[in-house]
């Protein structure tokens, strides 16, 4: 009789999904929380961002709305660009990995901050650099990504946005274009290894950090839309070399088979999620 119960508003979803699921994205990020009614801890974040001249425009529209004390630390791969002069602290050419090591011991986040590395390639849809931070820090994640809304390039079924959700817990969190580290994990995956290159394979490692209790999330309430093609611009043989033993450390050939969703949600009526007290 229980499962009956719940099969039936289950069934129902599912035909009704398709009409509604696109209404409720789009209601998603509408004014400043959007539907969710979520608690938003205080919460900033220091970020580093490695960037290419031509985008300096998407990175400098990144940058705005961020919680008050948040800092951003930049590393041009070329020139730097004059609208972004106040955050470039460096330039040059090099792998994207050991330069936000560079940026980040350089330029340490203080205590308490999130973490947050980014590409230069990617935007908010919505206001999500204002509650990220607090939504990430409200949910107890460890290590946590924004959701991609439908026509962003991704990598991985799990990260696009899901209707009618705040947050969820995943057992993998890639390595970009947007990620956010708790002080707790920040002494747990830094230093960055040296021998990385854009990242490959640092992620899968970050899944392996759940066995010691790390919780993963994405963050559906604050999407994302990355205008950049995935993987394009760099050698892909490289990253899989590198990969290689993580994956095998991880018991997969690919980070497709880790990708996925962990079972615990959190609901937009919800002001916290279940798993906190």
């Amino acid at each position: 009789m229980h499962i009956k119960l719940k099969a039936a508003p289950y069934a129902v979803w599912t035909r009704i999904a398709p009409v509604v699921g696109p209404i409720a994205l789009r209601a998603n990020t509408l004014g400043s929380r959007g539907y969710h009614r979520a608690r938003i801890s205080p919460a900033r974040v220091t970020g580093y961002c490695v960037y290419r001249r031509k985008n300096a425009a998407i990175v400098t529209d990144f940058l705005q709305g961020w919680p008050s004390g948040s800092q951003f630390h930049l590393h041009a791969l070329d020139s730097p660009a004059e609208a972004l002069s106040s955050v470039t602290r460096s330039s040059g050419p090099g792998h994207r990995m050991p330069l936000l090591q560079s940026l980040i011991e350089a330029h340490p986040p203080r205590g308490g901050d999130l973490l947050m590395i980014f590409d230069d390639d990617v935007v908010f849809v919505g206001g999500g650099a204002n509650r990220i931070a607090g939504l990430v820090t409200t949910g107890a994640f460890d290590i946590a990504q924004p959701a991609h809304v439908a026509d962003s390039n991704l990598n991985y079924k799990v990260t696009q946005v899901v209707p009618l959700m705040t947050a969820r817990e995943v057992t993998y969190v890639e390595v970009g274009p947007v990620v956010l580290f708790s002080p707790r994990a920040q002494r747990r995956v830094l230093p960055f290894p040296a021998a990385a290159r854009m990242g490959w394979g640092v992620d899968v490692g970050w899944t392996l950090l759940r066995r010691e209790g790390f919780r993963l999330g994405v963050i559906d309430a604050t999407p994302i839309r990355h205008l950049g093609e995935v993987g394009t611009a760099y050698d892909n043989a490289a990253e899989e070399e590198f990969q290689a033993p993580y994956l095998a450390a991880a018991g997969v050939t690919s980070a497709q088979y880790l990708a996925g969703n962990a079972g615990p949600t959190w609901r937009p009526w919800a002001r916290r999620p279940s798993w906190v007290p």
